[in-house]
């Protein structure tokens, strides 16, 4: 009987230390397999614009974010950020069109129908800096030809490197700078 239970001592301690060994092992291997966040929409070198208008300059900024979503292809980071610069979008009749295509996007989970919008969204964000005055740095109006079935699509950047909304990692340099606005 008791090399009975010294048996049975020893088969419990094998399956606690071994039960205990692969949670640990499932840890380490959940924490490795969650990889680092890379974001695509990083480039070499940035243009540091400037508005005389701390409004416009709000507004811009947090379009560079739902597009750098867009290339990240992250629809939940582009509804957030779609949601924020709602947010800061005047309801003024002249930013009626912007406003309701923000919250368009925000409401949106789907990123194909999210960059469907983002085309109106360059748009009219385009519009409003039209009337701002840049006072350092450049606006960077880029072009896909190949979006939306060969019709093209615009985007405003921070960059001269493409980082395309359109299409993400599928096809991230696909377009050419056709605008430089300072």
């Amino acid at each position: 009987m008791n090399s009975f239970l010294k048996l049975l001592v020893a088969v419990v301690a094998v399956v606690f230390l071994s039960c205990k060994q692969d949670k640990k092992q499932e840890k380490s291997v959940n924490a490795e397999s969650v990889e680092e966040y890379t974001n695509l929409n990083a480039t070499d070198s940035k243009s540091e614009v400037q508005f005389s208008d701390n409004k416009t300059q709000k507004i811009y900024l947090q379009y560079l974010e739902v597009k750098a979503a867009m290339v990240n292809t992250d629809s939940v980071a582009v509804q957030k950020a779609s949601k924020k610069l709602a947010s800061i979008i005047s309801s003024s009749e002249e930013d009626k069109q912007l406003k309701a295509t923000s919250k368009l996007i925000s409401l949106t989970k789907n990123i194909k129908k999210q960059r469907d919008f983002f085309v109106t969204l360059t748009s009219e964000i385009e519009k409003h800096i039209a009337n701002a005055e840049i006072t350092s740095g450049e606006v960077y109006k880029q072009f896909c030809p190949m979006a939306f079935g060969g019709e093209g699509g615009y985007w405003l950047s921070d960059s001269k490197e493409i980082r395309n909304p359109y299409y993400g990692n599928k096809m991230l340099t696909c377009g050419t700078v056709k605008q430089v606005l300072n």
